[in-house]
């Protein structure tokens, strides 16, 4: 019998992390499993992928009442992504569900009024799997009463896109190319990481991979430090392996952080990874060597400088990245979520099966 999956996120777009999230879970789709994917903005950047995979994507607004009772009627098993998705979820009476949650906090913890519709919601999920131990604690924290329901599972990346080989710290005439990926959002703190370089020699450079709402406040910020020749904002790049390879160092100076699935990735490319000491990055890292204070520039140039000054420590720091980004493989990642989803849907598949045979 064929198990079908509803997704349900806000868009596909190449600029975020839990979208790609979604896509590696999805494409392709196991052996005796049907997935459809229903965004609620018309952004699917990934559209040709899914297509290729046989995965079927609908807009939300773009369903008519008829066909979105229809669609939330179709599925055995609805994971929800992210808010408000996760909310639309609970429309779909008498189905299982599945929630991943991706990040440590989120703004409606912060709101009071919001408290019971949070319990209701997690409640009515019958799994809410947290993308790492620190987010799950987080979790317990906020709503106690639920934590039966949560786990744990690990993103993980496709090992075989990355070269898995330590570099090494460019030539005295090269420039050193520091990287960072993540959307332009006040939770990645873009302006840390210029402010470093306001204070690193003139061969240091900055590359950034994203795009979002705080682009031209950061380029105001590069122009009034006078680092326009310095620093290059890439745009949303689709080929994040072939950009971390043209990269020195990587720094992920997040004011929070679910996971650091760019660092992961970073750490594949052999790349010294450093990162803020928040929750999520020092359970990726693992590393507190690698670790700054949140908004610390001063420490994060000195530790720039001790890597790329001293041959020695970048090795050591590339080489723990090899050894720790194995921990994070996609096929481990996927399944576990497939083992979640049979473990809640394979009652009423063995059912099934029973009244068949």
């Amino acid at each position: 019998m064929t198990a079908k999956v509803l997704h349900i996120i806000n868009d596909l777009s190449l600029n975020g992390g839990a979208q790609r999230f979604v896509i590696d879970l999805v494409c392709p789709p196991p052996d005796g499993y049907e997935i459809r994917v229903i965004t609620l903005e018309d952004t699917n950047d990934f559209h040709a992928d899914m297509q290729a995979q046989g995965v079927k994507c609908y807009v939300w607004d773009k369903l008519s009442l008829r066909e979105k009772w229809q669609i939330l009627r179709w599925p055995d098993l609805i994971h929800g992504h992210l808010f408000p998705s996760i909310y639309i979820a609970l429309a779909a009476f008498g189905k299982k569900r599945v929630q991943t949650e991706h990040a440590t906090h989120n703004r409606r913890r912060d709101h009071i009024w919001m408290k019971p519709f949070e319990f209701y919601l997690y409640w009515r999920y019958q799994a809410t799997v947290c993308i790492t131990e620190q987010v799950q604690q987080a979790l317990e924290d906020f709503l106690p009463q639920w934590k039966s329901h949560y786990q744990v599972i690990l993103n993980g990346i496709d090992l075989s896109k990355y070269p898995l080989k330590v570099k090494s710290v460019p030539a005295a005439d090269v420039p050193i190319r520091i990287g960072m990926v993540g959307r332009f959002h006040a939770y990645k703190d873009h302006p840390t990481l210029i402010r470093a370089l306001a204070l690193l020699p003139e061969r240091y450079e900055l590359h950034f991979a994203g795009d979002g709402d705080r682009r031209d406040e950061y380029q105001a910020l590069v122009k009034s430090l006078a680092l326009d020749s310095r620093v290059v904002f890439h745009g949303v790049r689709s080929d994040i392996p072939s950009f971390l390879n043209d990269m020195d160092v990587y720094v992920q100076s997040s004011i929070v952080e679910g996971f650091g699935l760019a660092a992961v990735e970073a750490m594949a490319a052999g790349l010294p990874v450093l990162a803020s000491r928040v929750q999520g990055m020092r359970e990726v890292i693992d590393n507190e060597a690698s670790l700054f204070a949140v908004g610390d520039e001063k420490t994060l140039v000195q530790m720039i400088a001790a890597l790329c000054d001293e041959e020695a420590n970048y090795q050591v720091s590339a080489q723990h990245s090899i050894s720790r980004c194995q921990h994070f493989t996609l096929s481990a990642f996927r399944e576990q979520y497939y083992n979640t989803y049979q473990s809640l849907i394979g009652d009423k598949q063995r059912l099934a099966d029973g009244k068949t045979s």
